[in-house]
């Protein structure tokens, strides 16, 4: 059999509220929330958080990434803890929840593992890029 070739795909990306987008392609919707902070944007997408940066002279130092660590998405307020120090966690498993723009948003372990530490309450405010739960 022979290389197939590209596919074509029918994609659209549409603002739906602040910092809302959903992503459509042909039958596949997603929603993911994705805001700017100066020259650092927050995208938030799957359950994980992800920092983009521009690769420049400015952002070599200026975030370090923490292994195991997951990150407010964006400002917002925790709502939910579901973990604890010392707890065995499945990949996808809700570890919190974070209202952000009257959205709540719950972020998931990338992996199975064990929690080393959870730095939020509920009712903590939270910005962009601080590590609320560190796992082993």
């Amino acid at each position: 059999m022979g290389d197939a070739g590209p596919v074509a795909a029918r994609v659209s990306v549409e603002l739906v509220a602040p910092g809302i987008f959903v992503w459509r392609d042909d039958d596949h919707v997603e929603t993911f929330h994705c805001v700017r902070d100066g020259e650092v944007v927050h995208l938030f997408w799957r359950g994980t958080a992800y920092r983009l940066e521009a690769d420049g002279q400015s952002s070599r130092s200026a975030h370090r990434v923490v292994p195991g660590a997951l990150e407010a998405p964006m400002p917002g307020r925790v709502i939910a803890v579901r973990v604890e120090p010392g707890q065995a966690v499945t990949k996808g498993q809700e570890l919190l929840v974070v209202e952000a723009m009257k959205m709540e948003n719950a972020l998931r372990a990338p992996r199975d593992g064990t929690v080393k530490s959870v730095a939020a309450r509920p009712g903590d405010m939270v910005s962009p890029g601080v590590v609320l739960v560190e796992l082993e």
